[in-house]
């Protein structure tokens, strides 16, 4: 008797304006996967071949990751990857997807003797960063704080109402570039603008009070550094803000960039003439928030 399974997961944008490293929320893109035990472990995308050399592939290394940590031996596998809508290095959570996806698959194959919260754990741990994994795990929107003994996280109210629209352009950019711009140090106003802006920025999501939205986001630790790396990210922002926007903000590392706003089919169209204009290829979508976050669902024994 074998065991066959598939997994869904969302992608993320973290460090929602000022909420740096702390702050992120599940969208309608999707990671989606068909699993089940197999003669040896093989990775394809939509039947065929995966082209991602397995040393390289997240997902393998979270089943792997996991497989240590239960301290129990897996079955040989086949996960054939049947939907994918998460860019890579676009600042859209593609690796903590994959990384949340993997430990799901150990867990599953393991009998699920993981809890979610343990579940975040791990994750985090691989990650290194709650922001992108914890909202993944749960859906919508998620504030986390983490050491190296403590995970506390706390979901914000569904934010029905907004729409996020997702602005990606042709080019990546790695995390590893877009914290190489960051400085070593910052000065005590830049700190204290954050944290004072990130509890009424919370506050004004549970609350649905959307009236400082760009004043709130607006922050100074990472993205007046990531603008440079980002062509005509600051152009982009000028023309959300004067089309009607509540507020703009890099989406992870970048480079992807985000409006909030009502839904506004008026505002898609302005801004998709505007991007455009650009040198760039830029997409825009419009999007709601994923409030399901990681499943795993039609499991059966075959």
């Amino acid at each position: 008797m074998s065991l066959r399974f598939k997994v869904r997961v969302p992608a993320t944008s973290a460090n929602i304006g000022v909420g740096y490293d702390c702050l992120g929320l599940a969208l309608d893109y999707l990671l989606e996967l068909e699993v089940e035990e197999s003669d040896k472990i093989e990775f394809l995308e939509n039947g065929k071949p995966f082209s991602i050399p397995i040393e390289d592939n997240y997902i393998f290394e979270a089943i792997k990751f996991t497989e240590k940590y239960l301290v129990k031996n897996l079955p040989s596998y086949k996960v054939n990857i049947i939907r994918n809508d998460i860019p890579l290095a676009r600042g859209l959570g593609s690796s903590s997807s994959a990384i949340v996806a993997g430990i799901l698959i150990a867990n599953t194959f393991a009998g699920n003797p993981l809890s979610i919260d343990k579940i975040a754990e791990l994750a985090i741990k691989m990650e290194g960063h709650p922001d992108n994994v914890v909202p993944a795990i749960f859906g919508g929107m998620v504030l986390t704080a983490h050491d190296k003994e403590n995970i506390v996280y706390s979901t914000i109210s569904d934010t029905e109402e907004l729409c996020f629209y997702v602005m990606i352009p042709d080019f990546k950019l790695s995390t590893e570039r877009a914290r190489s711009v960051l400085p070593k140090s910052y000065l005590v106003s830049d700190a204290i603008n954050n944290m004072s802006k990130l509890g009424l920025l919370v506050n004004a999501f549970n609350k649905k009070d959307y009236s400082n939205l760009r004043f709130l986001l607006g922050d100074k630790i990472h993205q007046p550094y990531r603008f440079a790396l980002i062509n005509n990210s600051e152009k982009i922002f000028a023309a959300s803000k004067e089309y009607g926007a509540l507020g703009e903000y890099i989406s992870g590392a970048g480079p992807t960039l985000i409006s909030l706003n009502y839904d506004n089919d008026e505002f898609l169209e302005n801004m998709k003439q505007m991007l455009d204009t650009l040198e760039d290829k830029w997409t825009i979508e419009k999007k709601k928030l994923n409030l399901k976050g990681a499943e795993v669902y039609d499991e059966e024994i075959f």
